[in-house]
């Protein structure tokens, strides 16, 4: 999720306008969506369901900045971790949006640190041109064109698409851009539904650390579950167009995800990072 200034802004005037509304059940359905925010740490696993493929994402994180993540990557990435084809789930730490360590046998690297892909499998391999700001090389584009895809994108003829990325959006920082970019509410019974704008839909769509990719389009719509004044599930279903900036030029293609969140542990979560990650991020 990119964060935006309208976000604060159109968060900060939905609370000054709420405080002005009878309390009613979508009314206190909003009010558990941003009193996640508040809570010193929780839990979370995410099922991402897109054009090609179906993964999990699992994580923690607390107050202090610090979120631990259990997560699938793409091939540039595990190239260089020296992991198989089947063994891209790997162990990750984020201070903040975008900056992390990966789990290796020889402790946390970051992506820089990794060796080569033809160092780390014992084969000469072709290096993937990805980008980061300015263009240069380095971590930047993780979603993939799949060349086998595993489903087939039924509404273009372009490969399936899987816009898995390599910065961490949280949950909280979520249900803060649905709470401010969510329209047409509807309550029923323990739960709240509606529709993004596509000012929200483009948010979720692309990640911090992402200047690559831009969202052209943006449609959504979302689930809120609550109980005992907090969300404990949301589901967002997602339709978009990126452009992505490649080494060979622009390149749009179709986006279509579905995640599903189910949030746990909820103040009670222990997030312990070892004194080795605190140090390469100076604590």
């Amino acid at each position: 999720m990119k964060s935006s200034p309208s976000i604060l802004a159109g968060l900060f005037a939905f609370i000054g306008g709420a405080a002005h509304l009878a309390a009613g059940p979508v009314d206190d359905g909003i009010v558990a969506a941003m009193t996640l925010s508040d809570r010193p740490n929780y839990s979370w696993i995410s099922i991402v369901d897109d054009d090609a493929r179906t993964y999990e994402i699992k994580g923690q994180t607390s107050r202090e900045g610090f979120t631990r993540v259990r997560m699938p990557v793409v091939n540039a990435i595990r190239r260089r971790l020296g992991r198989e084809p089947t063994d891209n789930v790997v162990d990750v730490i984020y201070h903040g949006n975008v900056d992390c360590v990966f789990a290796t046998d020889s402790g946390w690297k970051r992506f820089a640190e990794l060796p080569p892909a033809a160092e780390a499998n014992g084969i000469r391999v072709e290096p993937e041109p990805l980008l980061r700001p300015g263009g240069v090389r380095g971590l930047g584009l993780v979603g993939v064109l799949a060349p086998r895809p595993v489903k087939k994108d039924e509404d273009s003829e372009q490969q399936a698409f899987s816009n898995l990325q390599s910065g961490i959006s949280h949950p909280h920082e979520d249900l803060g851009v649905i709470v401010s970019n969510g329209t047409n509410w509807r309550a029923d019974g323990d739960s709240l539904a509606g529709t993004l704008t596509a000012l929200g839909a483009q948010l979720l769509l692309v990640r911090d650390g992402h200047p690559e990719i831009t969202p052209e389009e943006g449609v959504g719509s979302f689930t809120l579950w609550f109980r005992d004044g907090i969300v404990y599930r949301y589901k967002v279903r997602l339709h978009g167009l990126l452009a992505i900036q490649t080494p060979n030029g622009t390149r749009r293609v179709k986006v279509k995800q579905t995640m599903t969140t189910l949030l746990q542990d909820v103040g009670s979560t222990n997030v312990v990072i070892p004194a080795e990650v605190l140090q390469r991020f100076g604590q």
